[in-house]
């Protein structure tokens, strides 16, 4: 009887020690971050803005659009800082900026460009920032401009580019971590995601997912690398889901389009007598023909061999293409070489290491890539080809 009483008083006891709000901050004077944005005017200020939800019209079943409905508010401040335009922001509102729901930070590429060495130490230093965050360089705009853009199906736009992100086969909630991770690794560059402002045939402007931004290891944007050069990129971190890839083929006298869902990479590197380092790449995968614009029968085994060995010459092509590119223009490792060759040659990197910003654009590259077409879709040749016009 004694011991269950016991048992009784200590849940008793725990049960005042996990009640409450600890912070004393009540729900209802608390302001959600769910996007923010950061810039440099041409006057050297800072501007820093939020996307901050409307608790009264977040259950609301309207979308991003314009209007008095729409479920969040875009508040911003000015400064000489980064941290002097956050605190301006913080006083016009009248709640206290709870960043614990932000999912995208968007950085304007005249701030990329200058450096966001000190956005970066904001960053770190507060512990209210998520570590699954994606950050965000929008090129050719700024970050207010992103916040601002309308996403018809999103409740909340800023949300639009880590969904599109994620449906072109990226990771999401990596960024923030990577570019961290790269800028501590000895060798290493970081990168970050890509968006730009665009607008087609429709009035409306949108978000559009173009690539990555290469930065230098004192945090300044350096250029950029386009949607498949960045997945090629993301192909040999291993970081990659889908792709799909248009390809001419000049013995067919058309195109075929692939879709690649399965991804695998074997990196190899070797140091010749003369301190020469070498890098054999050879990425493999397993895809299916989505388009067939060429008169080629692909039921028949030699004609889909064609196609498939012709897609993964080009390919090889255009990654050796996309390393040199790198190499040449930016001359920073953001394919992570530098770990490869640590763990294949541990001895030899610790003599390396200190050399490697020079070392890299010299690398010698080799490029392989083989993708096994696995399937063509119901139909081997195109359907409105006569039988005559199909090469069997």
């Amino acid at each position: 009887m004694n011991h269950r009483l016991t048992i009784f008083l200590i849940l008793v006891l725990c049960s005042f020690l996990i009640s409450g709000c600890w912070d004393r901050e009540e729900l209802s004077d608390r302001a959600f971050d769910l996007a923010a944005s950061a810039d440099l005017n041409k006057d050297g200020t800072y501007v820093t803005a939020a996307q901050i939800i409307i608790p009264s019209r977040s259950g609301q079943s309207s979308t991003g659009g314009t209007g008095s409905d729409k479920p969040f508010f875009i508040e911003t401040g000015r400064g000489k800082s980064n941290l002097e335009s956050i605190q301006k922001l913080r006083q016009k509102l009248s709640r206290v900026i709870s960043r614990g729901h932000r999912r995208n930070y968007y950085v304007g590429e005249a701030l990329a460009k200058q450096g966001i060495e000190g956005m970066m130490d904001v960053f770190s230093r507060d512990p209210g920032n998520r570590i699954r965050l994606d950050i965000w360089v929008v090129k050719g705009s700024t970050g207010l401009d992103a916040l601002q853009v309308p996403y018809p199906l999103e409740k909340i736009p800023s949300v639009a580019s880590l969904k599109i992100h994620r449906a072109v086969g990226g990771d999401t909630g990596t960024s923030y971590l990577d570019f961290l991770m790269a800028t501590s690794a000895e060798g290493s560059s970081p990168t970050l995601p890509v968006v730009d402002i665009v607008q087609g045939d429709s009035p409306q402007k949108t978000l559009r997912f173009y690539g990555r931004a290469i930065f230098s290891k004192d945090y300044k944007l350096v250029g950029y690398l386009n949607f498949v050069e960045g997945a090629y990129r993301q192909w040999l971190l291993d970081g990659i889901s889908y792709l799909d890839i248009v390809e001419d083929i000049p013995e067919a006298g058309g195109s075929v389009g692939i879709f690649v869902t399965k991804f695998g990479r074997d990196i190899k590197s070797s140091l010749s007598s003369t301190k020469k380092v070498k890098m054999e790449i050879e990425l493999t995968g397993e895809g299916h023909v989505g388009e067939n614009n060429t008169n080629l029968d692909l039921s028949q085994q030699k004609n889909l061999l064609l196609v498939q060995n012709a897609i993964n010459a080009k390919m090889s092509q255009r990654v050796l293409e996309t390393i040199k590119k790198v190499q040449k223009q930016f001359g920073t490792d953001v394919f992570e070489f530098n770990h490869a060759f640590n763990r294949q040659h541990p001895r030899e990197w610790n003599q390396l290491k200190g050399q490697w910003a020079s070392i890299f654009p010299a690398i010698e590259v080799t490029t392989k890539v083989k993708i096994n077409l696995k399937h063509i879709g119901l139909v081997g040749p195109p359907l409105q080809l006569k039988e005559s016009e199909i090469t069997k």
